[in-house]
């Protein structure tokens, strides 16, 4: 088969690092070197291979086509990342970028970009990040719940900060739009799409912040409906996106001239003579970087990368043209808009039939968000690590799918266990449970992944390596769900409680102590109530706040456990110890435990 010029020279189509092909008739008609090395194919094995070879199937190859063949018909290339088979039976993902010939239309030209790499490094990121929000407790979303006719039914600590109210201020009070007005018919026109099949409706729009400054906001709003189909509540969780829209506002500013940098791959390709000097224009550098003709002459192309990496970079390449070796290196370049982004550069020498070099061919690929997804994910990690070692805290990871555990170091030696020294199988974990406790363990786990609590948490003992029990706090949350809704991965923490539980202990005992004392001292004291069970005096209420006071609760923590005000919490406290004729907290406390209304400790 006669295959047209594609305009490229045959350095860049046998070369090393572009991946080339051309399709005929859904089979491959030409694949240069690099496309069968990145397929793990033998060259010309792929020449009149079907281009359904590369899908795991017939479907997704047809769902591929499709897309391909509506770009072509609109004169267009068609540029996505798809997941492809190599020779081996592995799964990659591939960039492609495929266009019509422009001598024959019959001819699809395919330039590939190998993104495995990238991908599976958007998995890890997304992992730790997983682990990292089942440590961290503070959310940083705006969240709120509106009946139908716009009434708060509540609102989390951030919506206060953030929009500068009270909770107290808003709960039953009605939704005051503080969004932009020009924004406001097309939140209300949204709005009105949710339905009981379409119970989620997502809105981005402009929000005024506390401080009076514009903001943008995405907000995910859920709507709940009875069986009627009746609207009863809708839940908005928001968050502050006004960095990527700034973001997307600078990236389209520069779209025009970043065109002209991406051609049939999204790399920078350009050449020069075997002194490894530049000696003509490279627009395809120039577009990227902003130089002009007489900057990047010569060494130019030095001016343009970072200061940190320039040494390092220049004696590779240096000693490359000297060696006559191929040339790698990652480091950051200036673009034109004055951002620095990594590049991953490639040199290889082009040889003539006696061997001797004729010119370099370099290619240089923007992998700057493969980076910063490198540097987050260790900044995640490190600050997990921080987390974890400031608050004693041991991190597990349970597979409940291959019903295995893993954790970090901290956690076998919680146990007086080396790493390692406990295997990964479940059951070896679950039997260090004590068995007093495990009825009240398994219940808590049960009823979190059947999702009748919002969280799972657990106190319980674990056997330590030399016999003695742990008592343990352990938190924890599905991190990964199959399509039926079946948990298949979860999260958490662990930590030793075991000196707070010591101490609480103590302190009961030494609280019943004071309290004989004070029963001997106010045996005949005229302030002591005749009648030590006058409960059916108090409200259920009044009789709540008496047992959180006689277990050790301020007002505070009793108000906020109520969701009631302080000043609720404190008035009620005065009608019972009236009504009780009980003076002191301490009075409060022997009376509870006269009642039995005091669960004894475990």
């Amino acid at each position: 088969m006669s295959i047209p010029a594609i305009g490229q020279s045959d350095a860049v189509l046998n070369s090393d690092f572009i991946a080339l092909v051309i399709f005929k008739d859904r089979h491959v008609a030409w694949a240069n070197a690099a496309a069968h090395r990145l397929f793990g194919y033998a060259p010309e094995a792929l020449v009149g291979k079907p281009a359904s070879l590369f899908f795991p199937d017939q479907a997704s190859y047809e769902a591929f086509r499709q897309e391909v063949q509506a770009a072509l018909a609109e004169n267009q290339a068609y540029r996505g990342t798809v997941p492809q088979m190599r020779k081996d039976g592995s799964t990659g993902w591939f960039e492609f970028s495929i266009s019509r010939h422009a001598a024959d239309a019959a001819l699809e030209i395919g330039a590939i970009v190998d993104r495995t790499a990238s991908h599976h490094l958007a998995d890890q990121l997304q992992a730790s990040e997983l682990r990292y929000r089942s440590v961290v407790e503070d959310q940083t979303e705006v969240i709120c719940r509106l009946l139908p006719d716009s009434t708060f039914v509540f609102v989390n600590d951030v919506y206060c900060r953030f929009f500068g109210q009270v909770f107290e201020e808003l709960i039953g009070k009605r939704w005051h739009p503080l969004a932009h007005p020009d924004d406001l018919p097309m939140i209300e026109r949204k709005l009105q799409e949710m339905t009981p099949d379409n119970p989620v409706v997502t809105i981005e729009n402009r929000v005024y912040r506390a401080d009076g400054e514009l903001r943008w906001m995405q907000f995910v709003n859920r709507g709940f409906f009875d069986a009627e189909g009746h609207l009863e509540e809708i839940q908005c969780v928001g968050r502050d996106i006004s960095t990527i829209k700034q973001f997307e506002a600078d990236l389209r500013q520069s779209e025009e001239r970043y065109r002209a940098l991406v051609e049939a791959t999204s790399v920078v390709t350009w050449h020069c003579p075997p002194h490894g000097l530049h000696v003509a224009p490279q627009p395809s550098w120039m577009a990227f970087t902003g130089q002009s003709a007489e900057e990047m002459l010569g060494a130019g192309w030095t001016r343009a990368v970072h200061p940190e990496d320039l040494a390092g970079a220049a004696t590779l390449w240096d000693a490359a043209v000297a060696r006559d070796e191929p040339f790698y290196n990652e480091h950051r370049i200036r673009r034109h808009d004055g951002e620095w982004c990594w590049m991953r550069v490639r040199a290889v020498p082009v040889r003539n039939q006696q061997g001797k070099t004729i010119e370099w061919m370099r290619m240089g690929q923007d992998i700057t968000e493969q980076k910063q997804a490198e540097l987050t994910l260790k900044d995640h990690q490190d600050r997990l690590e921080l987390a974890l070692a400031g608050s004693a805290m041991a991190c597990w990871d349970w597979d409940i799918e291959k019903r295995e555990v893993t954790g970090d170091e901290r956690w076998p030696a919680m146990l007086g266990y080396l790493p390692g020294e406990l295997a990964r199988d479940e059951a070896n974990w679950l039997a260090l449970v004590d068995p007093r406790d495990r009825g009240n363990f398994d219940r808590s786990m049960a009823a979190y992944l059947a999702g009748d609590t919002s969280h799972y948490q657990s106190e319980h003992r674990l056997r330590h390596k030399d016999g003695h029990w742990v008592a343990v706090e352990a938190r924890g949350k599905v991190t990964r769900r199959d399509e039926r809704g079946a948990p298949l991965r979860m999260v958490g923490t662990v930590l030793d409680i075991t000196q707070r539980k010591r101490l609480n202990e103590e302190g009961l005992d030494l609280l019943k102590q004071i309290e004989m004392l004070i029963r001997k001292n106010e045996v005949n004291s005229p302030d002591a109530p005749a009648d030590r069970s006058p409960l059916k005096h108090l409200t259920k209420r009044e009789q709540q706040i008496l047992v959180m006071i006689a277990e050790g609760m301020t007002s505070v923590q009793i108000g906020l456990q109520l969701q009631l005000s302080t000043n609720t919490i404190v008035s009620h406290r005065k009608n019972l110890m009236a009504k009780l004729k009980l003076h002191t907290t301490a009075q409060v406390t022997r009376f509870a435990m006269d009642q039995g209304l005091l669960k004894p400790k475990q």
